[in-house]
């Protein structure tokens, strides 16, 4: 039986949340476990804290708990975590949510039945009193399409359609990911579309975790966070998506059809770039013609290209206002 190490990051987790998530790991099914977790707040009363939850819960495999000098954020955390562990397959966790007892088992066993670098699965949303308030992800995040299966590096370079907390990857795969591209991606981006340029991306079709969204977690449902103008989509968004593709045709070793797909976004992401610098006629008259790569995203680039700078705030403070 394979080694599977869960890689947990905590930064001053909330108690009775992280009792419950130790407790969903110490009751999995699968019996060849190794939990790596590295506490991110750089204080010493902290990683006492936490050292004493896992002594106390996690009863059933053994583990390693490690500490960093400062606060550095999960992204380089979990890089640290991948650099260090052993193990066959690495499976990341969140310290807030509720896994179900069978998710490791069902990741393993669909990696090896598809032959896949990575497996990822859908999840449910609870809020702060455990009380699931959607079904699925795909409830609360409408564009998301849970991709998988072969030829998906272009896809997962624009988007992604998995959360790190659902995510199981080779080991062998995720070290060769070095280094993460902390500026640019976070880690679940990253690691999936690193697997996606090596092979096959599975799926497990159900939902094998309770995913905790409430007013504290990191990310939860935010749609265009830190964005309130044009000029935030612009700087935020766009010229972010240009360095992030720069650095990937520049600084990773990927085959020569990858790089092609690189540049391709590029042009893509320059010809809106162009647009939102200057939204005259010609600019949008580009904008339709490469509007069939993502007409849902055109469509909405050109409108708030073309309003004003009034209607466009006005828009943004309602889409943060409904994100949950």
């Amino acid at each position: 039986m394979k080694q599977v190490t869960i890689l947990l990051a905590v930064y001053k987790p909330n108690t009775i949340f992280f009792e419950k998530l130790l407790k969903s790991l110490n009751e999995q099914s699968y019996t060849n476990i190794f939990l790596n977790v590295r506490d991110d707040s750089g204080e010493a009363y902290e990683f006492y804290r936490i050292s004493k939850f896992i002594k106390k819960i996690i009863t059933n495999f053994d583990y390693k708990i490690s500490k960093n000098n400062k606060n550095i954020g999960s992204n380089q955390t979990f890089e640290l975590l991948t650099l260090e562990a052993g193990g066959d397959y690495f499976a990341y966790c969140d310290q807030d949510d509720i896994w179900n007892s069978d998710k490791i088992q069902k990741l393993v066993n669909e990696i090896e039945a598809k032959s896949a670098e990575m497996c990822y699965s859908d999840l449910s949303i609870i809020n702060q009193d455990d009380i699931q308030t959607a079904e699925s992800f795909t409830k609360i995040k409408k564009r998301v399409v849970h991709k998988y299966g072969d030829n998906l590096f272009d896809y997962f370079l624009r988007r992604s359609s998995v959360t790190g907390c659902t995510m199981m990857v080779k080991a062998s795969v995720a070290k060769r990911a070095f280094p993460f591209p902390n500026d640019f991606m976070v880690h679940d981006q990253w690691l999936t579309l690193f697997s996606a340029s090596v092979g096959k991306i599975a799926y497990v079709p159900e939902p094998l975790i309770r995913y905790r969204i409430y007013e504290g977690n990191q990310i939860g449902a935010a749609i265009l966070p830190e964005i309130n103008s044009k000029d935030d989509y612009l700087q935020k968004r766009l010229l972010k998506e240009r360095n992030k593709l720069y650095f990937l045709g520049k600084y990773h070793s990927f085959n020569p059809k990858q790089l092609q797909i690189i540049d391709s976004n590029l042009l893509f992401v320059e010809k809106r770039i162009e647009f939102f610098k200057h939204s005259n006629l010609f600019n949008l008259v580009k904008m339709v013609k490469i509007s069939k790569k993502d007409k849902f995203l055109m469509l909405f680039e050109i409108f708030i290209g073309v309003m004003p700078q009034k209607i466009v705030a006005f828009l943004f403070k309602k889409i943060h206002k409904n994100k949950n």
